[in-house]
């Protein structure tokens, strides 16, 4: 098993929900372990978004939401700054405890799965990356999945 980083996917985010592309995994399939994401005034990255309540959304082959951010989340602020070139990371871990403070995994019925449940998210490859709740039509959205493969 290896780890990587994909190459980012990214568009201007003049609608919602906005499709940034596709990404191939490395192999039929694989563990998804967090992805990277940043939001740009503009492609020239130069400054911060103006969207401040985004989600990010990753569809596998299979149509399965495999992840959506629970809630709404500033992807352009770092420390109140721009972003810096490296974006905001999430790692994707469950909530061993069950106390709602981390991700939480869901069973096939879409309830709570038992505490500590969680293992890392299966995907099947290519993954829709999607961010949704933008709607500034200059603001550029970027991610980068890390995976194991």
């Amino acid at each position: 098993m290896s780890i990587r980083k994909t190459a980012a996917v990214a568009a201007l985010t003049a609608a919602t929900p906005q499709a940034l592309g596709s990404v191939s995994l490395g192999a039929p399939y694989a563990r998804i372990l967090g992805f990277v994401a940043a939001n740009w005034a503009s492609s020239a990255k130069a400054a911060e978004g103006t969207d401040t309540a985004l989600r990010v959304k990753l569809v596998d082959a299979d149509s399965r939401v495999i992840y959506l951010d629970a809630a709404d989340f500033d992807y352009g602020a770092t420390s109140g700054a721009a972003p810096s070139t490296n974006g905001q990371t999430r790692f994707l871990t469950g909530d061993d405890t069950a106390t709602g403070l981390t991700d939480l995994y869901v069973d096939a019925t879409g309830a709570a799965a038992t505490a500590g449940a969680g293992a890392g998210v299966i995907a099947k490859s290519p993954v829709a990356v999607s961010v949704v709740n933008g709607g500034t039509a200059t603001d550029y959205f970027e991610v980068s999945l890390f995976v194991e493969v």
